[in-house]
């Protein structure tokens, strides 16, 4: 069984490139020793703009919009929690099509990935992507 220790027992470990300092404020939530990691970004430099507009009809009078690349491309790391609520039957199949994927043995089973692979060529095809 590990050992378990407070937090604060842990600070006297030396990280190389952390600011000992800088950790001890953190976890202390001491406000007054905190100094600012880096200089906070301009809100709107920090987003990338994009101008939508609508380009062609496409029946039924409905527009289909394109977006224009942004110029300042940001790409976030990692996963980004998206939540939607389905309909209980394509909830449950979607359920099922994990599980029995994974049974298999199939490379692709789990519910993000199936997701994933179905979404990924319509935004494309969309010109979302």
């Amino acid at each position: 069984m590990a050992e378990r220790r407070s937090l604060s027992n842990s600070l006297s470990t030396h990280v190389p490139g952390v600011d000992s300092d800088l950790v001890r404020s953190f976890v202390t939530q001491n406000q007054a020793s905190e100094r600012p990691i880096s200089e906070p970004l301009n809100p709107v430099e920090s987003r990338a703009i994009t101008k939508v507009e609508p380009t062609q009809t496409i029946g039924n009078g409905r527009t289909k919009l394109s977006a224009q690349k942004p110029t300042n491309r940001f790409q976030p790391v990692g996963l980004i929690p998206v939540t939607v609520r389905l309909r209980p039957e394509i909830a449950g199949a979607l359920k099922r099509a994990s599980l029995e994927r994974e049974l298999a043995g199939e490379a692709v089973f789990t519910q993000q990935s199936l997701v994933e692979q179905v979404l990924e060529p319509w935004l494309s095809s969309e010109g979302y992507l």
